[in-house]
Order: C-alpha cells, then sequence, then structure tokens
C-alpha cells in the first residue's frame, strides 16, 4: 500500500489494465511500485513508455539499466527499490556476490568496461563526484557510447533518483 490511492490490478480497466496484462506477459508480476504510478493515470501511460524506452534500449542492456536504478536506490536508502532492481540482477544471472560488492563501490560493477564506465559516470553525476566532465565523456566516446546514449543514462539516472524520492514519501511498500 502506500498513502495516496492508486488502481490495483483487480480494479484495473480499459488502457491500465492493458499495460498491466503487458507487464504480467512480461515479468509475470505487477509490482507495487507499477501500481503506485497509476495515482495519475494519465501520467502511468507516459511513465510506462518511458520505462520501455530504457528496457528494450537498443544500446543498453538490462543489467547495466538495473545496475544504474539500483546503486542509485542504494545511494538513497530506498529499499523498496534495492529490492526490486536486485531481483532483476539476479533474474539475469547476476550472481549475489557481484550485487553486494557494486552497492559498497560502484566502480567494482562486474561488468564489460563500457558498461562499467557509463554506470559510473551517471552515479558520480548524480551524486556531484563527476569532475573532468569532457575528458570523462570523450572516454565514453571511445568506449563506444553515443552522444544520445550518453544523455540518456544520465536522464535514467535523474527520472530514478527523483522517482526514488516520490516513492519513499508516499510510502510504497515492497510486495516480494
Amino acid at each position: 500500500m502506500a498513502l495516496i490511492n492508486y488502481i490495483k490490478r483487480e480494479e484495473a480497466t480499459g488502457r491500465i489494465a492493458e499495460i498491466y496484462d503487458g507487464i504480467e506477459e512480461r515479468i509475470k508480476i505487477i509490482p507495487n511500485v507499477v501500481q503506485f504510478y497509476t495515482a495519475s493515470p494519465e501520467l502511468f501511460d507516459k511513465i510506462m513508455e518511458l520505462v520501455s524506452h530504457y528496457t528494450d534500449h537498443p544500446n543498453f542492456d538490462r543489467a547495466t539499466v538495473a545496475y544504474i536504478r539500483m546503486l542509485i536506490s542504494n545511494r538513497e536508502n530506498a529499499t523498496y527499490c534495492i529490492l526490486l532492481q536486485s531481483g532483476i540482477l539476479r533474474s539475469l544471472e547476476i550472481p549475489e556476490s557481484d550485487i553486494e560488492t557494486a552497492k559498497q563501490d560502484h566502480t567494482m560493477v562486474n561488468l564489460p568496461a563500457k558498461n562499467q564506465a557509463i554506470i559510473c559516470f551517471v552515479l558520480d553525476q548524480m551524486y556531484g563526484k563527476l569532475t573532468d566532465t569532457k575528458s570523462r565523456i570523450d572516454q565514453l566516446k571511445e568506449l563506444g557510447w553515443t552522444e544520445k546514449d550518453i544523455f540518456e543514462a544520465s536522464v535514467l539516472g535523474a527520472i530514478q533518483k527523483g522517482m526514488v524520492n516520490v516513492i519513499k514519501t508516499f510510502e510504497v511498500q515492497p510486495d516480494f
């Protein structure tokens, strides 16, 4: 539950029911946090489009996206989001020890150097530790990231950081 009302799975009709059906087909459950977004049905559809943009991104794999979300959630001490994103990482067969190591030090993410670099860039950016930005962007480009990718990863970090605070404010409870 949460401090404000939202449309639960059993109450969903129309477009919200369609989106819920698609989510269930893909991940088998409708997490409370997804249901919570229906506090604004109009915004819910747009949020789900944005989520799909990242989960279906041609250049970001699911582990990179989940690590960015999980590591920001970890820094923000957002239990629900940590559990959800850690679960996604485990479903991708990321060992628990790798997840725990990354939580302690985001520079220790056990992914290819290209993916690790974008994750570190975003985390450093979100927490005011990004120095020599031009050089870092040039390094990301040398690894094969486009400027569009770098921008979109940065936006993912900003969205996650903001939404974590919304989820915490309205006390969305873990359901798994």
